[in-house]
């Protein structure tokens, strides 16, 4: 009888012990937790943008027209644009910051007019902490072009410095989309860079319009997509590199689907600008935040 009861018992212990390790297993680490926190969690949205203030032609931007492009620079000098993603976190070209140091490198938010007497009183200048540039980036190609920059300091979000969305992670053809691009390149190929945001407007090349440029099938690879017109006139130039080919998804929010990468010179006839393709790697840079929060769109207007 007493083999009996202690059998029992112990098939007792055995179950409680079952349900225990089972509750421990389910239970997340706090970093697993971290990296696994979904956009949807995030009391923020991204690429908010003002009704009065949307692309309907032009060149010069107006005041935060687009509060996520921030300039980044190299010894204190206007180097490259990027576009700021979270809280902590912007998106750039990986040739913009390949072979420096990044205590040389820093970024400005809430920037309009580089020349501008009050400057100082509306933008945020941040140190880096990290660079992470691809590691798979091609200096001779500018296969994967991309590289994510985390500040020193968190921004505090505002209609001033606020982040664009990042594209879905579903397979969205784009061609003959309009596009914005946004920086202070330069205005011509052999031009100074511009003191003030500008922005130009071009349409999304089909792959095989692209493989038919004159680049040729050979330099563009699936990372990379065109944009521009086949006449040249309007491009991105010298200067924009790292900074966002951004458009309007379905909800009305701005998302980035392209980043500044390469072209030949500047608005020249039928080579038009390469952009490094975001959605191919949206895996990539959520590794690369480490779990930082990723604003959710919500369609809203400042």
């Amino acid at each position: 009888m007493n083999q009996f009861k202690q059998e029992r018992v112990f098939i007792v212990l055995v179950i409680v012990f079952c349900v225990l390790l089972e509750h421990i297993q389910s239970v997340p680490l706090q970093n697993e937790t971290r990296h696994r926190r979904s956009a949807s969690q995030c009391n923020c949205d991204c690429g908010m943008v003002r009704r009065q203030m949307r692309v309907v032609g032009g060149n010069i931007t107006r005041l935060h027209e687009f509060p996520w492009i921030a300039g980044l620079s190299h010894g204190g000098e206007y180097h490259c644009g990027a576009a700021l993603i979270s809280r902590k976190h912007l998106i750039t070209a990986a040739h913009c910051v390949n072979g420096f140091d990044v205590r040389d490198l820093s970024v400005t938010l809430g920037d309009h007019d580089r020349t501008s007497a009050d400057r100082f009183n509306h933008i945020e200048v941040r140190r880096l902490r990290s660079v992470k540039k691809h590691e798979h980036f091609d200096v001779s190609t500018y296969n994967n072009d991309i590289a994510i920059l985390e500040m020193d300091i968190p921004i505090s979000f505002s209609d001033k410095m606020n982040p664009v969305c990042l594209p879905n992670a579903d397979f969205v053809d784009y061609s003959g989309r309009v596009g914005i691009i946004a920086g202070w390149g330069k205005t011509e190929e052999r031009g100074d860079t511009s003191d003030v945001l500008r922005k130009v407007a071009v349409p999304v090349w089909s792959k095989q319009e692209c493989y038919n440029s004159g680049y040729g099938e050979r330099k563009i690879s699936e990372n990379m997509f065109c944009a521009g017109y086949v006449e040249g006139q309007i491009d991105a130039c010298q200067g924009d590199s790292g900074g966002p080919l951004q458009l309007s998804n379905s909800l009305g929010d701005m998302e980035i689907i392209g980043v500044v990468s390469w072209g030949r010179g500047c608005a020249r006839p039928n080579l038009p600008g390469i952009y490094t393709k975001v959605a191919n790697y949206l895996h990539w840079i959520e590794e690369q935040l480490e779990g930082d929060c990723i604003c959710q769109k919500g369609g809203r207007f400042f």
